[in-house]
C-alpha cells in the first residue's frame, strides 16, 4: 500500500490556476461492519488531502473539490501504509456526483457509477485479467519464496545480534585478564631495567613497548649493550622506534595514496587545509566499534568547520566484514580505506601498508593531523591520549 501511494504522488503534476470543481461521493456498505473510512488523494497543487467519513446505517459520504479526474485511495485505516489486502482500494473520482457500493468489508470489490475514467480503467483491467491469471502460479511461487527469504533474513539478523553480543561478552571477560597482565608486565619491566645486557630483555621489551611512551622505550633501549641492540629483537625494536618517531606528535604525517571503500582514489594530500583524524580500527575490534557513536558525534559537530575522518581498517583478509561493519555502525558518512597489508598464506606484503610510518601498535589508535599536515595528537593505542583529551583538543582547535 505504501509503495502504491508513493507512485501516485509521483504521478501528480501541480496544476496552478485550474478551476476547482465539487464532487460528492455517496457510498453504501451493505453487509460490512466497518465503522469509518478514510480517503486519500492529491489536490491540483500536489498537496495530499486526507478525509474521513463515518459509516452510519450502512451509508457514508465524501465531499470535496477536484480539478480533474483523480486517482484516490479508500481505506479502513487512518494509516494507509499499514492497510492489509482487502482493507483498501484505489479508484478514479471525477468532479461530479458519484455513487459507490460495497457488498462487504472487502474494499477491493466495489461498484462505482458516475466516473467515466474509473469505468475505462476497470475495462482495461478486465482485458488484462487473462494475463494476470496466467501469472498466478508465478505470483504464488514468488510470494512463497519471498516469505522464505524474509524468514531467513530475520533469522540472520537474530544470529548477527547473537554474534555481536557474544563478541562483547568475550571482550568483557578478556578485560578480567588485565590485573594479572599488569602484574606480569611489572615483573618483565623490572627484569628489563635490571638486565640491560641480557638478550632476553629486547625480547620482553618487544611485547611491552605498546604500553610505553616513545621516550620510555628509547631510554630502555639506549641502556642496552651494543651487542643486545644489534640482536634480532634489538633490531626489531630499533625499526619500531623509527616508525614511532615518524608518527609522533610534531612530525609531518606520512602521505599515503590508496583506494577507498567505494573504489575511488584517495590520498591524504587531498585533505590539506582540513583537520583530519585517522582512525585505525578493524571490524573485529570490539573497543574500536564501541567508540564509533562517539566519532559520529564528533564528525557531526565539526564537519562543517573543516574536520574529516579517514577510517583505516585492518580487514584486508575479509573486506566483506569491513563493508558490513561500516554499514551496521552507520559510519559511511566519512572516508574509509583498508590498511593494505597482504598475506599470501606464508608471507606478508607490507609495501602498500597505509599504517606504515604511523607507529600503530594496537587498535584502536587515532591520529589527529592539522591543516598543514602535521601530527598534533595521538589517542588510544595503549600509550596515547583518551577520548576526553581528543574532545578537548578539538574544542581547542575549533574555538
Amino acid at each position: 500500500m505504501k509503495h502504491i501511494l508513493k507512485i501516485a504522488a509521483l504521478m501528480v503534476v501541480p496544476m496552478m490556476g485550474m478551476a476547482q470543481k465539487k464532487f460528492v461521493l455517496d457510498g453504501e456498505l451493505k453487509n460490512g461492519t466497518t465503522e469509518k473510512l478514510y480517503l486519500f488523494y492529491m489536490d491540483g497543487q500536489g498537496k495530499q488531502v486526507t478525509d474521513s467519513a463515518s459509516v452510519l446505517k450502512n451509508h457514508f459520504q465524501f465531499k470535496g473539490t477536484l480539478t480533474e479526474p483523480t486517482l484516490v485511495f479508500l481505506t479502513r485505516s487512518s494509516h494507509p501504509e499499514r492497510a492489509a489486502e482487502g482493507d483498501y482500494t484505489q479508484m478514479y473520482l471525477e468532479p461530479s456526483k458519484m455513487k459507490l457500493e460495497f457488498q462487504d468489508d472487502n474494499l477491493k470489490n466495489y461498484t462505482l457509477t458516475g466516473s467515466k475514467l474509473d469505468a475505462e480503467h476497470k475495462q482495461l483491467e478486465l482485458e488484462k485479467s487473462a494475463i494476470r491469471k496466467g501469472m498466478e502460479p508465478i505470483s504464488k511461487a514468488y510470494a512463497a519464496k519471498n516469505k522464505e527469504y524474509s524468514r531467513a533474513e530475520r533469522e540472520l539478523e537474530a544470529l548477527e545480534k547473537k554474534v555481536k553480543l557474544l563478541s562483547e561478552e568475550a571482550a568483557s571477560i578478556k578485560n578480567q585478564f588485565e590485573p594479572f597482565n599488569e602484574k606480569a608486565a611489572q615483573i618483565d619491566m623490572t627484569f628489563i631495567k635490571n638486565h640491560p645486557q641480557s638478550f632476553l630483555s629486547p625480547y620482553l621489551l618487544m611485547f611491552r613497548m605498546n604500553n610505553l611512551s616513545l621516550e620510555e622505550t628509547e631510554t630502555l633501549f639506549a641502556g642496552f649493550s651494543k651487542e643486545v641492540q644489534n640482536s634480532r629483537f634489538g633490531k626489531d625494536i630499533s625499526e619500531k622506534l623509527a616508525e614511532s618517531r615518524s608518527g609522533a606528535v610534531g612530525k609531518t604525517a606520512p602521505v599515503f595514496s590508496t583506494t577507498d571503500i567505494d573504489g575511488k582514489a584517495l590520498s591524504l594530500s587531498d585533505f590539506r587545509g582540513k583537520y583530519v583524524l585517522l582512525d585505525f580500527w578493524a571490524s573485529w575490534c570490539v573497543p574500536c566499534r564501541k567508540g564509533n557513536p562517539h566519532l559520529i558525534k564528533l564528525y557531526q559537530q565539526y564537519k562543517s568547520k573543516g574536520f574529516e575522518i579517514i577510517g583505516i581498517a585492518d580487514d584486508d583478509s575479509k573486506p566483506e566484514k569491513w563493508h558490513k561493519a561500516v554499514e551496521q555502525d552507520e559510519i559511511g558518512i566519512w572516508k574509509h580505506v583498508l590498511r593494505g597489508a597482504k598475506f599470501d598464506g606464508t608471507n606478508f606484503d607490507l609495501s602498500k601498508d597505509v599504517t606504515k610510518g604511523y607507529g600503530v601498535s594496537s587498535l584502536p589508535t587515532k591520529v589527529l593531523i592539522d591543516p598543514q599536515g602535521v601530527i598534533i595528537g595521538r589517542y588510544g593505542g595503549g600509550n596515547g591520549g583518551s577520548d576526553e583529551q581528543l574532545d578537548a583538543k578539538l574544542v581547542e582547535v575549533f574555538k
